[in-house]
């Protein structure tokens, strides 16, 4: 990499310091724009330190670094480039796969082949050309497909399509073989034709889950392999072929539809169809390259380019200045039964095989069309935490649009977490606990953790989720209480960050009206968490037109048998709870004013404290949590011991 490049996106990324330090602080600081081919080097560096070249993944990756390459006038990459692809025809390199293809280096020799770019690339790109024309297994139909799949004449995968359709387009162009190119259409033509969605999205695969059966996925790689299969016959395929306007109608309805699902930071969800999914980055990347195409050719209007430029925006936040690259869903063939659920709990991984290739190839697509910078949408990198180095104890909070919108807050003694506004019909607008044994910073740990199979709601030696709240109260969410029950809101609608420093953290919370036995009522809610406490002081102000008096219910969860100590003269309602041998034992706690204090009641599996309101007049409450396997708290005593001495520093 250049020297002066270096200079340049170190720069640039200097405002984004404390992001890439403190990775789990809530980052709206302003942002200075990237150089998009700054980024592309900054991912084939990582790139080329990460991955095994020999695999799919590698080959991947080389088709962004020969893209990369093209659009360059200094030819140090493209001579690296061609340098990596040699090691392929002396086995330096041992390509090997599902498909021949793979043992030349894969498409990007093909491409700088057919560019005539190097006359050391011909002899390898033409040999496996052959081979896999005449040996790669084939479907009944004839789709070039993994030999082996233990029914070949029937499995194949949208995958499929990435490792023939730009090989063989750009083999044939250069030998002049118009069946190889033929092949190349065929491959992808015919796939979307065969795993088209009523949406206008693909499927993974067929043959799976039984004989000729689809998988009901909208994955986003699956989408992406689509889209970088497709994008390179609407490029490259001459217009003179029989089969250009059957390729361009595709890519027109095809890319229409992804845009009809691009989130709100551009990208894509693991299941595109449902936003309540992580944001998967390896497809969103390969979309995104294969959009950029289609607009720089006129097959998508123009109007679209802001979409695709919010997409590269979004990305960054998913790339640190390092080059490490998160949210990368791990190999995914059909999983389980194929669907949607299957593939929402596929595990995701930061710098995985598909990570690099993606981002090389979207952000030098941008450059190619002139885009020259990306301002960052938040700061670089700034979802992606470094979960082996954990961070020093300290208050935060953070909003996840990677995770539903959740919002999380934390100290060095106890964490919380509210649902977002993507999951409102799933779940409600409960408080959840995260305790923990360690002072350190948990929350994105454990939520990376779980999306690679190790569940948070077990304690693996740092604490756990003792709770899976849903449309319960959890730990003091509240609700409206008439005729004897509970009257809930969905999640929060919008939110509003008011102090996060190391010491205190504030934010703001506002619900959406919702009917309670006949009144409509909204709410805002302010939490705030300092250092060394395990109680959050919470002030909710309740608005309705109604001129009756509103009893507000505080309600905290539980599971089995609990412990139940109402103190009605100090305004308290706590639980201790056995989770035992498994998880040990839970403490909870609800303080309020005893001035507003009007009773305790019961409904289904919660507990309840009830309190008068006034509608438009602030209400003061606090709200903790402590657990048996941390220092402070071994016994139910220690428990209520700690909750009395609290009591005191509450302020109303």
């Amino acid at each position: 990499m250049k020297v002066k490049l270096l200079q340049r996106i170190f720069l640039s990324l200097g405002s984004f310091a404390i992001c890439f330090t403190h990775p789990l602080h809530t980052l709206s600081q302003s942002t200075k724009p990237i150089g998009t081919e700054a980024i592309a080097e900054i991912a084939m560096g990582r790139g080329l330190k990460e991955i095994d070249l020999g695999i799919y993944g590698g080959v991947l990756f080389m088709h962004g670094m020969s893209e990369l390459a093209v659009l360059q006038k200094d030819p140090k990459t493209l001579n690296n480039t061609i340098e990596i692809f040699e090691k392929f025809k002396t086995k330096e390199i041992k390509g090997r796969g599902s498909f021949i293809s793979y043992e030349a280096g894969g498409s990007g020799v093909a491409y700088l082949n057919y560019l005539k770019k190097s006359d050391k690339l011909k002899e390898q790109t033409e040999l496996y050309a052959d081979k896999m024309f005449k040996d790669q297994k084939r479907t009944s139909e004839g789709l070039l497909t993994a030999p082996w799949l233990k029914d070949s004449l029937d499995q194949f995968m949208i995958d499929c399509a990435f490792a023939v359709t730009p090989y063989m387009l750009y083999a044939g162009l250069s030998m002049n073989k118009p069946e190889y190119v033929d092949l190349a259409v065929f491959e992808t033509l015919e796939m979307f034709k065969i795993l088209k969605d009523t949406s206008g999205l693909i499927h993974q695969g067929r043959g799976f889950q039984g004989l000729g059966s689809i998988s009901e996925d909208n994955w986003s790689r699956g989408n992406g392999w689509g889209a970088f299969s497709l994008a390179f016959l609407v490029r490259d395929l001459p217009a003179t072929h029989p089969k250009k306007k059957e390729v361009n109608e595709l890519a027109k309805s095809f890319f229409t539809s992804i845009l009809k699902y691009q989130n709100q930071e551009g990208l894509w969800n693991q299941e595109m169809t449902e936003h309540t999914s992580y944001v998967e980055t390896s497809g969103s990347g390969l979309m995104l390259f294969g959009l950029g195409i289609c607009i720089e050719k006129g097959i998508i209007d123009k109007s679209h380019l802001p979409q695709f430029v919010k997409g590269l925006s979004g990305y960054t936040s998913y790339i640190t200045p390092d080059g490490s690259i998160s949210n990368v869903t791990i190999g995914c063939l059909c999983p389980g039964k194929g669907t949607k659920k299957d593939y929402i709990k596929h595990a995701w991984k930061r710098n995985d095989i598909h990570a690099f290739g993606p981002v090389v190839l979207a952000f030098t697509q941008a450059a190619k069309m002139g885009i020259k910078e990306i301002t960052p949408a938040k700061s670089m990198g700034c979802y992606v935490a470094d979960f082996e180095k954990p961070m020093k104890p300290q208050a935060y909070v953070r909003y996840m649009p990677e995770a539903n919108g959740n919002i999380c807050w934390e100290n060095d003694r106890i964490a919380f977490r509210v649902y977002g506004p993507p999951v409102k019909n799933r779940v409600s607008s409960g408080i959840d606990i995260w305790t923990k044994s360690v002072e350190y910073n948990i929350i994105s740990k454990w939520y990376n953790d779980n999306n690679m199979g190790k569940s948070y709601h077990e304690d693996h030696g740092e604490g756990n989720d003792f709770y899976h709240v849903a449309y319960g109260r959890g730990l003091g969410g509240t609700a409206i209480w008439r005729n004897g029950k509970p009257f809930i809101s969905q999640p929060y609608a919008s939110h509003r960050i008011l102090k996060n420093t190391e010491e205190e953290v504030a934010f703001e919370l506002n619900f959406d009206a919702w009917d309670a036995d006949g009144i409509k009522v909204r709410e805002k809610k302010v939490i705030s968490l300092k250092m060394g406490t395990n109680f959050c002081k919470v002030t909710s102000t309740f608005i309705t037109d109604s001129k009756e008096p509103l009893t507000v219910a505080l309600g905290i969860s539980y599971s089995n048998k609990p412990e139940i100590i109402n103190d009605a003269e100090k305004g308290t309602l706590t639980i201790w709870e056995s989770y035992m041998p498994k998880n040990g034992e839970l403490g909870t706690a609800v303080h309020v004013q005893p001035a507003v204090f009007k009773a305790f009641a019961d409904y289904e599996k919660e507990k309840y404290i009830l309190i008068n309101a006034q509608s438009g007049k602030p209400l003061t409450y606090y709200v903790g949590a402590g657990w048996s396997k941390t220092p402070q708290f071994k016994t139910r005593q220690e428990w209520l011991n700690y909750v009395s001495a609290e009591i005191p520093n509450m302020k109303f």
